[in-house]
């Protein structure tokens, strides 16, 4: 005998099946509307481009620079114009016989008074004539220019051997010697080059009993650096200066 349901069970009719649903079309997962894709998902990342080149490219520029300043510098250093302010130096009055034009020439304008003296001896008198550069006129590089006056020698002969002998004895120096015609009795160039840029160049003259003898030293400029002078340059400074000093003789 059937028993009827307990009290407060009753049965309900099943839900008819909702309306207008329809067999999925699509296969796989899709990912729900409105929830942010979960990682792994989406578009790539555009990949992080590397800074080195940059950074290269202002190290390489940086040094350039630096080269092309460092250039300049010893440039303009090396070319500088050389020697001092003029001076009013006074020198012995024998000095006073090289004309000006001649120490343009020889690019040593500036009087060296503490390079400078006369002196008396029982074997004559013993002059000794100095000039250096004058900043802004005897150019770059460097020049200085000696003038050695022996008067009064009994024998000049000898005397004019043994100063050339002294200069070809030059240890610090390749000296090469060369005869000069047309100055005074006798007349010799010494070029004492060394391994560096600089270079001397003399020039000894006898003219009676006077000895006259032209030191011109010194270097030229170069590109960045010191180079050697020309020894044509040096030799025809020299020999106008001892001409200027014999004529008077």
């Amino acid at each position: 005998m059937n028993q009827p349901p307990p009290h407060g069970w009753h049965r309900h009719p099943q839900p008819p099946p909702p309306q207008g649903w329809q067999p999925q079309q699509q296969q796989g997962w899709q990912p729900q509307q409105g929830h942010p894709p979960q990682p792994g998902w989406g578009p790539p990342r555009p990949p992080v481009k590397s800074k080195a080149p940059l950074v290269l490219g202002i190290l390489s520029g940086v040094l350039v620079l630096g080269g092309i300043i460092t250039a300049l510098v010893v440039y303009l250093d090396v070319n500088s114009d050389g020697g001092s302010n003029k001076r009013a130096d006074k020198l012995p009055a024998a000095c006073g016989t090289v004309s000006e034009a001649a120490l343009a020439k020889a690019r040593t304008t500036n009087p060296n008074g503490l390079g400078s003296r006369e002196t008396k001896l029982s074997n004559g008198t013993h002059t000794t004539c100095a000039w250096n550069q004058t900043k802004g006129v005897d150019g770059s590089g460097q020049r200085s220019t000696t003038l050695f006056v022996v008067q009064g020698q009994k024998d000049a002969e000898a005397e004019f051997d043994r100063i050339v002998g002294q200069n070809m004895a030059n240890t610090q120096s390749t000296p090469r010697q060369k005869p000069l015609e047309g100055l005074g009795d006798q007349a010799t160039a010494v070029l004492a080059e060394t391994d560096s840029a600089f270079t001397e160049l003399s020039v000894v003259v006898r003219k009676g009993d006077t000895i006259v003898e032209v030191d011109i030293s010194g270097w030229d400029a170069g590109l960045f650096t010191n180079t050697k002078p020309d020894p044509a340059e040096l030799e025809a400074a020299a020999k106008v200066i001892a001409e200027d000093m014999t004529a008077k003789l």
